[in-house]
């Protein structure tokens, strides 16, 4: 058996080649729209894909499935679980429909489907065996059912696509599939879909692959609870979803066509000009030290790494039109921050401007705006004076476990909804754990016209390192 992994730092996303040596057949197993990745995969091994599949309806990439299909000439199988949540029937149509129970031979790989519903209710697992070997699985791909140290998030259906109610019911299904997959013996191999970074669960591990035994011993959803004490758990302190998660659910329940990024160039001064006179989003990509320096007026720094899809998925709406500041001028840079832009469907670019465009901002119009910097010991010198607003945007399950007193909690992915929280008449200090996150929530709140604003440096990890009380939610914690 040939087995492959193709992972995406930048999406935490994990897609699958699995062919058999002797007759030389593939299947991919939760491919994104980059295909080409996996086509290219198989020509360097003269494999055929001939099967393609994913695990469930994806919220945080654009599937690419059936335009590998498409391309490859492959079977596409798609889950016919889940009732009115799953796939739409048109999706269905054409494409081999999978059960709990069924079987996808490819070679001597066969692939056995395990209906494993709560992080959606179509989620499919699929249990692999090299019958060249023997018939007994080897392992399981889980997609977003296991993870690494923790399980999928049971809420998404209730809190990304709308469907009021169903978490807790969710969250029930989920504690089930749980307790059906434990039956599989220790030795079983799990691949999942996702890595640390994802927020397709609260803590996710950063190992490409665990076994099912590891698991039981380390996961804490594997423990020994009652089934309402494990839906307590897992529904408590979830990431806020991004807001492209709705759109994602909704293009992939229907599997249609990935959408393709309009062609853009290089754009002028007059150009960026008019950008921010209109109702663009204008996107500083450049490092957070050198957008705090100086930077255009109006423009929303989400700095290029591993965190750029996913807060550019959450703080920038689908059907604005968007243009990038970017640190070169290389078109290859340009071409790979457009690509990965398509993976969650944000394919209205305007343009971009060169590495230069600041420096000509300030030659032209004299002054470029700085990010105000609070230290930590600044921070609390000022402590209980009710004009300061402290606004925590780390995520639920952070808060929870400490925060600094007097602080309000706002997640940044749910920043642009809650900006009326804030009172602009007073001054705010943005603050997350190490000051990354709160660097971009504090563009945000500039690019939006609220000018007192700071960023504290070094955020929480540097308060606590100064000794400084922190408070926390659930008290049987120590806080840290």
């Amino acid at each position: 058996m040939i087995f492959k992994r193709f992972y995406d730092d930048n999406l935490a996303q994990a897609s699958y080649l699995i062919a058999c040596e002797q007759t030389r057949e593939a299947i991919v197993i939760d491919p994104n729209v980059d295909v080409g990745q996996y086509t290219r995969a198989a020509g360097a091994d003269r494999l055929r894909i001939t099967d393609v599949t994913e695990t469930h309806i994806h919220a945080d990439f654009l599937s690419g499935a059936r335009e590998l299909a498409s391309v490859t000439g492959g079977t596409l199988h798609l889950s016919a679980e889940g009732g009115k949540f799953g796939y739409d029937p048109k999706a269905l149509k054409g494409s081999n429909a999978l059960r709990d129970g069924s079987v996808i031979d490819v070679g001597q790989v066969r692939v056995t489907v395990s209906h494993t519903p709560g992080h959606t209710p179509e989620h499919l697992s699929f249990l692999l065996s090299d019958r060249a070997r023997g018939e007994k699985p080897v392992g399981a791909l889980t997609g977003d059912f296991v993870f690494v140290g923790d399980v999928g998030r049971p809420d998404l259906l209730e809190k990304a696509a709308g469907v009021t109610g169903t978490m807790e019911n969710s969250a029930r299904e989920l504690f089930r599939s749980l307790s059906r997959f434990k039956s599989q013996p220790d030795h079983l191999q799990l691949w999942p879909g996702h890595g640390a970074g994802s927020a397709c669960g609260k803590s996710l591990g950063a190992m490409p692959q665990t076994t099912l035994g590891y698991e039981r011993l380390f996961n804490w959803a594997f423990a020994d609870m009652s089934e309402d004490a494990f839906v307590v758990k897992v529904l408590e302190n979830q990431p806020v979803p991004p807001r492209y998660f709705a759109t994602m659910k909704r293009l992939n329940r229907s599997l249609d066509a990935p959408q393709k990024q309009r062609e853009t160039g290089s754009l002028s001064f007059a150009d960026l000009e008019q950008a921010l006179d209109n109702e663009g989003v204008i996107v500083d990509t450049r490092a957070a030290e050198k957008f705090a320096a100086g930077h255009i007026p109006g423009t929303l720094n989400i700095p290029l790494g591993k965190s750029f899809l996913n807060w550019a998925g959450a703080l920038i709406p689908e059907d604005v039109t968007l243009y990038l500041i970017v640190d070169t001028d290389s078109d290859d840079a340009v071409g790979r921050i457009l690509g990965d832009l398509c993976k969650i469907g944000l394919t209205n670019v305007g343009g971009f401007f060169g590495s230069g465009i600041v420096h000509d901002w300030k030659s032209r119009r004299g002054a470029v705006e700085t990010v105000s910097q609070l230290d930590v010991a600044s921070l609390r010198a000022s402590a209980g004076q009710n004009n300061v607003q402290i606004i925590d945007v780390r995520s639920p399950e952070e808060w929870s476990h400490g925060h600094l007193t007097g602080a309000r909690h706002i997640p940044l992915a749910a920043l642009p909804e809650r900006l009326a929280e804030l009172d602009a008449t007073k001054p705010i200090v943005l603050q997350c754990r190490g000051g990354g996150r709160s660097a971009i929530a504090t563009s945000l709140l500039l690019a939006r016209g609220i000018a007192d604003v700071s960023n504290l440096q070094g955020g929480y990890d540097a308060w606590v390192r100064q000794g400084f009380p922190v408070e926390a939610d659930d008290l049987s914690r120590k806080p840290r």
